[in-house]
């Protein structure tokens, strides 16, 4: 049976009291408002090894360090304000894909790949970091790490099962796991192994990967949730308890902890069942597009209406500072 919990809510940086403080009754200008998130429609998290978050939203990339907000934009060097997806280096670089190419933060200054520069195409939907440090992008039309002489680019005739990318994780031993719009591949050393729902997915649209640290890899897909484990897959849909077939996110968290977003709740999988996060217990809003867990166990949450942290049971909200009448 799942559990739903209600949790107190305490809000972070909500943008009306962050109105009130700043703005005169005559309005301010944008400059002169608060740094907040930089929209409500979060796409993409990641956390670094500062511990600090990376927001990709709608509308820019926000930085959230001891609870301030930097934020970047097109005209900061970003490729372009809608954000598909960011990942961050153990040294501190900062990744990100967008419709019109790939963005590389370093020491402040943005460098942009695109076609021109090797990438299969512009639409960059998915990122991850290898554990030496290797960055790998997921784009429409296949999939490309960066090396010293360039860009390359792995695809339908390597063994990727279809061509449109849609997220990327890798396992602690080193294996990529590639969703696509069409199934699931993996590749170690060489060796490629493709999966569908042939083969126990429960859908072929994948829109989450998150690889636990004991190697169970948990997938998030239009037709429900996949666990693979011990070279088998288990199906997980809402006949079993799953609030939501349409699995929009998931992240596995290291004490064995699975969390979901799907059915427009928050779902956390644990060894007693599943527990329930709706908007009335501090949910941001009840379409949860990303999940990233930290070092300090906090749970940050992606949505389509602002930023949520669920930590020792009390939930924080960012949301963005409008400047509307």
């Amino acid at each position: 049976m799942a559990t739903i919990r209600g949790i107190g809510v305490l809000v972070g940086i909500i943008a009306a009291a962050a109105l009130a403080s700043s703005c005169s009754s005559d309005g301010a200008s944008p400059e002169d408002l608060p740094v907040a998130l930089p929209n409500n429609w979060v796409t993409s998290l990641a956390v670094d090894p500062n511990g600090s978050l990376w927001v990709g939203t709608t509308d820019g990339l926000g930085h959230l360090s001891d609870e301030s907000w930097t934020n970047y934009q097109a005209l900061d060097g970003l490729p372009t304000d809608l954000v598909n997806t960011v990942a961050v280096t153990d040294d501190g670089l900062v990744w990100v894909g967008t419709n019109f190419g790939a963005g590389l933060l370093e020491a402040g200054s943005w460098t942009r790949y695109g076609i021109e520069e090797g990438l299969p195409s512009n639409w960059v939907n998915a990122a991850a970091i290898a554990e030496d440090g290797t960055v790998w992008l997921g784009t429409i039309f296949g999939v490309s790490h960066l090396e010293a002489g360039g860009w390359i680019s792995l695809e339908d005739d390597d063994g990727l099962y279809g061509g449109r990318v849609t997220a990327l994780a890798f396992a602690p031993d080193g294996t990529l796991w590639i969703g696509t719009n069409g199934g699931l591949s993996s590749v170690r050393d060489g060796v490629w192994q493709s999966y569908s729902i042939a083969d126990g997915l429960p859908g072929d649209w994948i829109n989450s990967i998150s690889v636990a640290n004991d190697g169970t890899v948990w997938v998030g897909t239009r037709g429900g949730l996949g666990r693979f484990t011990g070279g088998e897959w288990t199906a997980i849909t809402s006949d079993d308890g799953l609030p939501g077939d349409w699995v929009a996110a998931v992240a596995a968290d290291t004490d064995g902890t699975v969390w979901v977003g799907s059915g427009e709740v928050l779902g956390q999988l644990g060894a007693d069942g599943w527990t329930i996060y709706l908007t009335g217990d501090g949910l941001p809003h009840q379409q949860v597009t990303s999940i990233a867990v930290g070092g300090d166990g906090a749970v940050w949450v992606g949505t389509r209406g602002g930023l949520g942290r669920l930590q020792n049971h009390e939930w924080t909200v960012y949301t963005a500072v409008s400047t509307g009448s």
